[in-house]
């Protein structure tokens, strides 16, 4: 895929690939694809990375606030990681903290 634009300013360039006729974005941080709505805007700037996923900063357009979105990559190819991705999921959820969400 060719890029099409790119985060652009202060931060650094990653490449950004319209999908699904442009009600989705593409975007390459470290050779990861974070493929996510068009709500979420550069900035983008990669937060953590570890063992399991990455973790990257975006702008809600709706709500004007940055929010931080997790991509676990291959997190069903093994028993042992998928269970760990779905305690980590439980546990977030029953939190109940304004800052956490799922969609």
């Amino acid at each position: 895929m060719a890029d099409v634009r790119s985060a652009g300013g202060q931060f650094p360039d990653f490449p950004v690939v319209p999908t699904h006729g442009g009600q989705f974005i593409q975007y390459d941080i470290f050779g990861n694809y974070f493929e996510i709505t068009t709500k979420y805007r550069p900035p983008i700037m990669p937060i953590g990375r570890g063992a399991y996923g990455i973790v990257c900063s975006m702008l809600n357009s709706e709500t004007n606030d940055m929010v931080a979105i997790k991509k676990i990559a291959n997190a069903f190819d093994n028993y042992m990681d998928a269970k760990r991705t779905l305690r980590e999921i439980k546990l977030l959820r029953h939190l109940d903290h304004e800052n956490v969400s799922f969609f």
